[in-house]
């Protein structure tokens, strides 16, 4: 199984996310189903690393999957699988600075 480093940044996002959509929706099996749906696609997204959109533009070697057609999960190929950088929401404006880990 490849490799997938969680940046404390990335953390604090997943944290945040589980917070708010166990709150929006009354339901922490919600949100608990939210972070099972991004655990998934994270090891399908470490075993084929290339596979997420190239966004050089914002950080150079990084990489996104979309989840849930709103959660920007940004990444980059490590050796033996992916560090994963920022779990963001895709209506926020996302600059280089957000991703620096």
């Amino acid at each position: 199984m490849a490799r997938i480093d969680l940046t404390a940044s990335a953390r604090r996002d997943l944290d945040e996310i589980w917070d708010y959509v166990a709150v929006e929706n009354h339901s922490p099996d919600a949100a608990d189903n939210l972070m099972d749906e991004i655990g998934r696609r994270l090891k399908l997204v470490a075993d084929q690393p290339l596979s997420g959109e190239s966004v050089d533009r914002l950080r150079k070697n990084t990489r996104r999957i979309i989840v849930r057609k709103r959660f920007l999960v940004f990444y980059e190929s490590v050796r033996g699988g992916i560090r994963v950088l920022r779990v963001l929401h895709g209506a926020r404006l996302i600059n280089r600075e957000d991703l620096q880990g």
